[in-house]
């Protein structure tokens, strides 16, 4: 065994490689340190945008679930362009999926999906070739930025109630489709309500999270300030505890006019979504988006026809 730094075989100096393995995870550690500082992701090359999308959301730049693009950021921050087109996306809009309705008052009934019916709805849709695509798909289509697969259609599910995660999101992970779930901000992790880790792993699997206001109150009838705080709130926690852009909002029981629309704007939103039944996405109504209702125990023909 030959010291560090005698002879070698030869006569000639040894050098050891100690130092060279040394620098070379020097240099290591410094490119990682240097991606941590610019919050990249693994995989990626691009910087995160400085858009006021919330500190988490700014990673959706990057390596987020829906790994968007700099520029598709953008435009999910900013109006159309005047060049944008319409769209045809059906929306559909779903409150519970349970084998019950939840303990929340006679209403609910109506709004409860069967689990073996909306099983046979999600089957439908799969079968017949369609492809879920989320609001933010819809309108960066409508921005000319990506385009829609064929026979497109958007899920859209209201008020985060508990049988959301526990009954819906396994479905749709099993069949690779995917919604948007818009979550009253306040009631998270309530009784009967998901909690943001659950919020965060259906965002993980790449299932959108958006705005259901703060409190759900009739946004016509509250004040200038609460109308701010409503939006504003929800939008900002949602990105600082999910990590994903609020872009859309979904207006509680479909109330609107024409202030609660400019003040939807002021907040940061791009669109919203109402209660009223349509198919198409206009660039000139993206704050008026109809959505059609999935009624309980609607026949298979009757949610066929929703989506043609």
């Amino acid at each position: 065994m030959t010291p560090p730094g005698s002879a070698g075989r030869g006569g000639l100096p040894r050098v050891s490689r100690i130092p060279a393995v040394a620098v070379l995870l020097l240099v290591l550690v410094v490119i990682m340190a240097v991606g941590l500082a610019f919050g990249l992701s693994p995989g990626t090359t691009e910087a995160p945008t400085d858009l006021d999308l919330g500190v988490r959301a700014v990673g959706y730049a990057g390596g987020g679930p829906a790994r968007y693009s700099r520029a598709e950021m953008a435009a999910l921050a900013s109006p159309l362009p005047g060049d944008a087109v319409s769209v045809d996306v059906p929306v559909l809009m779903y409150h519970y999926v349970d084998a019950a309705p939840p303990p929340a008052g006679p209403y609910a009934d109506g709004l409860t999906v069967r689990t073996p019916d909306f099983i046979e709805e999600m089957d439908y849709l799969v079968e017949q070739g369609y492809h879920t695509v989320t609001l933010a798909d819809a309108y960066l289509a409508m921005a000319g930025l990506q385009p829609l697969p064929d026979k497109a259609v958007a899920l859209t599910f209201d008020d985060g109630g508990l049988d959301n995660y526990e009954v819906a999101f396994p479905i749709l992970k099993q069949r690779r489709l995917t919604g948007t779930f818009f979550v009253i901000t306040k009631t998270v992790g309530a009784e009967g309500q998901m909690t943001w880790d659950q919020l965060r792993e259906m965002a993980a699997a790449g299932m959108s999270i958006q705005s259901h206001t703060f409190s759900h109150p009739g946004l016509t009838g509250v004040s200038d300030a609460r109308l701010e705080s409503e939006l504003a709130d929800s939008r900002s926690a949602i990105a600082e505890a999910v990590g994903e852009p609020g872009y859309v909002l979904c207006y509680p029981s479909g109330a609107y006019d024409d202030r609660v629309i400019e003040a939807a704007r002021s907040a940061g939103y791009v669109m919203a979504v109402t209660t009223d039944g349509g198919a198409s996405l206009s660039p000139g109504a993206v704050f008026e988006i109809t959505r059609a209702r999935v009624r309980a125990f609607l026949p298979l023909g009757g949610f066929a026809t929703l989506v043609e």
